[in-house]
């Protein structure tokens, strides 16, 4: 079945690819003009399934909603392809829109009970797994860079003991050493969306050795310090052993009352309460090397907070005045804070806490 063909009759009623069994519209722009690209560039599609419904006469798609979806958008001058709708390539020189409306869709037109079209609408569902990240750079850009990866990977048991622990190797810890390197790269910035594509495909044919270089006294950093008992994230330690590597020594030293300490943090219902779990760990690590240890109780409770709030005066409002702009502010308007910080040693006790409204809190940081 053609393009057009396949349009018209979704326009006109005598194919249904809105069925009760089919999901919302999950494809973005970005997916939805790579169907469109792909048509173009005469990459095949997926065959779409369709289920020919004896009783309307109607064929209804099992399979194919988010492609149909993609081309109706575009024939409705609802989506951009190279920065234009439809409508616009009307005059196209390379006549566009009748090359685009003459391409060639497969179509497996399926029949029989309910109960059959139910099963394979599960089948087509369930049997497919999805490429991982992976999978699809391998299939991509296969060569003696990514080849060199995986025999490092297989070679050296440290960076596999450094990295998580999947039940099913589809290399996703790969993956992460790529990413890892990349953040190596660049300085302490991780790929965004299609720049480890590039990256990879740049150094396809480039030896993994230089490489393996550059990523082993990391690896080693986080081996040594960090053990195979720390709770902390292995992304989180990537990062402090990007950051500190310089202070290796140091940290090594400490490296049990790291593993003790935070470990008891991350076990704590601070930890899980805190938005800055992550901060909280480095200042937590930095005070133990420093010989300033912090206080393992993160934040201040709800009762921690009545008992600031009985000690204050309130206005003819029934308000309470913020420590530091002194601004009158309704009991749940405020929240509990150091004087001293808590990454600097702070203790998380009412001789050293005060009451900021949410505009002082978010403004002072570290600096309160």
């Amino acid at each position: 079945m053609t393009v057009k063909e396949l349009y018209e009759k979704v326009e006109n009623g005598d194919i249904i690819s809105d069925i009760e069994l089919q999901r919302a519209i999950v494809y973005d722009d970005e997916k939805q003009s790579l169907v469109i690209d792909s048509l173009d560039h005469d990459i095949p599609l997926p065959a779409f399934y369709l289920w020919d419904n004896k009783e309307t006469g109607k064929l209804e798609v099992l399979d194919g909603k988010q492609r149909i979806e993609a081309i109706k958008k575009f024939k409705h001058n609802n989506l951009k392809y190279q920065g234009k709708i439809w409508k616009a390539f009307a005059d196209d020189a390379t006549n566009f829109q009748q090359r685009f409306d003459s391409k060639e869709l497969t179509m497996i037109i399926c029949g029989g009970t309910e109960e059959k079209k139910r099963e394979i609408f599960k089948r087509i569902n369930t049997l497919g797994v999805p490429l991982s990240k992976y999978e699809v750079l391998n299939g991509l850009y296969h060569g003696e860079y990514l080849e060199g990866l995986s025999a490092y990977f297989m070679n050296d048991a440290n960076v596999r003991k450094v990295l998580p622990n999947d039940s099913i190797d589809r290399g996703n810890n790969k993956y992460r050493l790529l990413e890892y390197l990349y953040y190596v790269r660049h300085n302490g910035v991780f790929p965004k969306s299609g720049e480890l594509d590039d990256y990879v495909q740049k150094n396809k044919d480039c030896s993994f050795n230089y490489e393996v270089k550059k990523i082993k006294p990391y690896i080693s950093f986080i081996r040594d310090v960090f053990g195979d008992s720390s709770k902390i994230s292995s992304t989180l330690k990537f990062k402090l052993s990007f950051k500190y590597l310089k202070d290796r020594a140091i940290w090594l030293q400490h490296k049990d009352d790291i593993c003790k300490d935070c470990n008891a943090f991350i076990k704590s219902e601070g930890y899980k309460l805190s938005t800055t779990k992550d901060a909280d760990i480095e200042a937590m690590i930095l005070g133990i090397v420093g010989n300033m240890r912090v206080d393992p109780k993160r934040l201040f409770t709800a009762d921690d907070k009545q008992q600031l709030l009985s000690k204050k005066k309130q206005d003819e409002n029934g308000q309470y005045e913020c420590d530091e702009c002194h601004q009158h502010f309704y009991a749940d308007e405020l929240t509990v804070d150091h004087i001293k910080p808590w990454s600097l040693g702070g203790r998380t006790v009412l001789s050293n806490a005060k009451l900021l409204c949410r505009a002082c809190n978010s403004r002072l940081g570290n600096r309160k």
